[in-house]
């Protein structure tokens, strides 16, 4: 059972793959909404309570900011419940420090959602994807961990190549 469980988290990683292809930002919302599915299913298996509560929520967050950019609803009005949600979830999940570490990741994630600073975007999402990386690890989540070091290495890439630009200018 083991390896059909891995094989759940592989396809989430096909999905959040497939996401970055789309052409635009509700498509790509939609994308990353079923990766979060799958990736709740993955790590409920798993018995990772903590990754699976933090990436079932993150469905209902991506449908949020879907609503909140269509409607135009403050940021404000947008974080506080997503962010009393995730303090829920580390509180019901807790069992150990590292099953914080996908609450912070979470968290540290959304960032981006509330400003548009390229490289505090960038380098929020090195540290999610670290956080997460130190938390699959941990409860043996083989296609997080593909998932995780291809997100930092490539998100650390970008913003490296972007300091690197501004160097040399």
């Amino acid at each position: 059972m083991h390896v059909f469980y891995q094989m759940i988290g592989f396809g989430a990683l096909i999905s959040l793959g497939l996401s970055y292809w789309q052409k635009k930002k509700e498509r790509i919302l939609l994308w990353q909404m079923a990766a979060n599915f799958i990736f709740a299913a993955h790590y409920y298996l798993l018995g990772a309570q903590s990754g699976a509560l933090c990436s079932f929520f993150q469905i209902l967050v991506l449908a949020l900011f879907l609503l909140r950019d269509r409607y135009g609803w403050s940021r404000a009005a947008t974080a506080i419940p997503v962010a009393a949600v995730f303090v829920a979830i580390a509180v019901i999940t807790y069992e150990t420090p590292v099953s914080l570490l996908p609450i912070f990741a979470s968290l540290t994630a959304l960032l981006p959602f509330f400003q548009s600073n390229r490289r505090v975007i960038q380098l929020s999402g090195v540290v999610s994807a670290l956080a997460w990386l130190i938390y699959v690890i941990s409860v043996r989540s083989y296609s997080g961990i593909i998932t995780e070091s291809l997100l930092t290495v490539i998100t650390a890439s970008s913003l490296w190549k972007k300091e690197e630009r501004s160097l040399s200018e």
